[in-house]
């Protein structure tokens, strides 16, 4: 029944912009027990389809499966190239915005309690971010960018610091002891799953097929989340960890770690899909009315850490001009990670804290209500989401998807001669083009440059001039005749090796002409220029995607 809803609203709900995390989150929640269940009688046949104590040991597992599989994805956006080129600034910005989260929330919770021990312990559980949400909605849209990169690093750092900073604090608030210990499991914990991934990047090298990559992705996930309850770290959540260090080690150590989490993501996606159902069945509607006064303050000020804290980092470390303003609204994710600190908190202090853990709850139930679409708001900002997958896909309904499905069997059976493509005219490269594509000033030197195509990964590199107007691109082929004679690479700029365009393409173009395109120039992706801006790259890929659909 849940999964049968979600499919249904969701491609409703995906019409109207709406996240399909959020459409899950709703669907267990309307099935659980804070809800569903309170509709009708507890002892009714119609309660034994819901989301109710009977499903609790099995939404378990799925949650433990779901976030490892998740965190195993975060920890392979952790790829070292990337840092190369931004992770010292991408550091800075992090340390701001928790920084000044941890000020904002832990300032509130003591004003508002007068209790130290609160406002010590209160920026621990208002740090860490969301990454299943995060993930899984970026991954939604098709989102890919700096700003869709940012987010991930900064979702990461995020629970790193929250998962690494709470039995230290708890240790200064509560006096309990084990806090140094608790630190040296987590880090235990963050080697061991390095260790994992590194032994599979090594056997990696030796496996091509499809299944066996899926195979080895799922021992990955199961061998770190096993390791984590041997050592007893897994009821603390800080064995997640393991995951996401799996997934790092992967993804720096093997080339072919893309086809691994490209096949795994769709082979395991029902298990995301259960995942945020479960998360939704343990949603308290009613902690939103127990917080009170404490909840909206916790609520605002974890915002505003979020939002001002990110601003501010981004100026800081000179990241301003190319990440939206609006990036500190993609933190606001909060979930798993969240709760289960909750969990070990009520462990140590039951009474003292009974009230900051309702805060809390309450906090998961808006943001991570909101937070999905505050994500994808933000990439769509940055421009870094094709227009094509903001647009309704063009659907069959009633009496046209019967009329295709016996035109299937017409055909299939021999019947039918000949396959045909309606194309629809008003679809043109604007749909299909990625923009705010990564440029180079044509004052670049040449080891910038290389720099810049290796880190972009695509054929071709746009090039502007100082007055920000479409020059050229830069190709492989042009570049490697530079490459290896050491007398060029000083003297070479950009310029240099930039080939006029004449035939860019316009936004209103079509697909056919785009092909044509790149066929004539036997590339895999073209500039599209008007009045001399470049607007956008349009990759064949994209196009081919799009046809697909429609």
């Amino acid at each position: 029944m849940a999964l049968l809803l979600s499919l249904a609203i969701g491609r409703v709900a995906s019409r109207h912009g709406i996240p399909r995390v959020t459409v899950y989150l709703l669907v267990g929640l309307i099935l659980g027990p804070h809800v569903g269940l309170a509709l009708v009688d507890p002892e009714a046949t119609l309660a034994q389809f819901m989301l109710g104590s009977d499903t609790e040991v099995p939404l378990r597992v799925l949650r433990e499966l779901g976030i490892g599989f998740i965190l195993f994805g975060v920890g392979a956006a952790f790829r070292f190239t990337t840092f190369r080129e931004v992770g010292p600034r991408i550091l800075g910005l992090s340390a701001v915005e928790i920084g000044l989260t941890s000020v904002f929330v832990g300032g509130a919770v003591y004003a508002a309690t007068g209790d130290w021990r609160l406002g010590v312990i209160a920026p621990a559980l208002a740090v860490s971010s969301a990454p299943s949400a995060t993930l899984v909605t970026l991954r939604e849209v098709e989102a890919e960018g700096p700003a869709s990169r940012c987010l991930m690093l900064c979702v990461g750092h995020n629970n790193l610091a929250a998962l690494l900073a709470y039995p230290v604090m708890a240790g200064l608030a509560f006096g309990v002891g084990g806090a140094g210990g608790a630190t040296l499991s987590a880090l235990i914990a963050l080697i061991g799953g390095g260790v994992i991934g590194f032994g599979a990047a090594v056997w990696l090298e030796s496996i091509t097929g499809r299944r066996e990559l899926v195979l080895l992705g799922i021992l990955v996930v199961l061998a770190a989340l096993g390791i984590a309850h041997w050592s007893e770290l897994g009821g603390t959540g800080l064995g997640m960890l393991a995951c996401f260090s799996a997934g790092l080690a992967i993804a720096n150590g093997s080339p072919h770690s893309d086809e691994l989490f490209r096949y795994l993501e769709n082979t395991v996606y029902p298990i995301y899909v259960l995942f945020f159902i479960a998360a939704g069945r343990d949603l308290h509607l009613d902690a939103l009315a127990q917080g009170g006064l404490l909840a909206a303050l916790f609520i605002a000020a974890r915002t505003a850490g979020k939002l001002y804290g990110s601003h501010l980092g981004m100026r800081l470390t000179g990241l301003a001009d190319s990440l939206p303003r609006s990036l500190g609204s993609g933190l606001l994710c909060q979930a798993g990670i969240a709760l289960g600190l909750v969990a070990s908190l009520e462990a140590i202090a039951p009474a003292e804290t009974v009230q900051l853990r309702q805060v809390v709850v309450a906090s998961v139930v808006v943001f991570e209500l909101i937070g999905p679409f505050l994500v994808r708001r933000v990439a769509v900002r940055a421009g870094e989401v094709t227009l094509a997958n903001l647009l309704p896909h063009a659907e069959a309904k009633g009496t046209e998807a019967l009329r295709w499905v016996v035109l299937e069997f017409r055909r299939n059976l021999g019947l039918l001669k000949g396959d045909h493509f309606d194309g629809d005219s008003k679809t043109t490269v604007e749909h299909a083009m990625r923009r705010r594509p990564r440029y180079v000033s044509e004052s670049l030197s040449f080891e910038r440059v290389l720099k810049a195509l290796g880190e972009t990964g695509a054929d071709l590199l746009p090039v502007i001039d100082h007055d920000a107007h479409f020059k050229g691109v830069i190709s492989y082929e042009e570049v490697k005749n530079t490459l290896y004679d050491p007398v060029l690479r000083g003297l070479v700029i950009a310029e240099d090796l930039t080939s006029s365009v004449d035939d860019a393409l316009d936004p209103g173009a079509s697909f056919v002409k785009a092909l044509e395109v790149l066929d004539r120039h036997h590339v895999q992706s073209w500039p599209v220029v008007k009045d001399r801006q470049l607007l956008g790259i349009v990759r064949r890929t994209d196009i081919y995607a799009m046809l697909r659909r429609g």
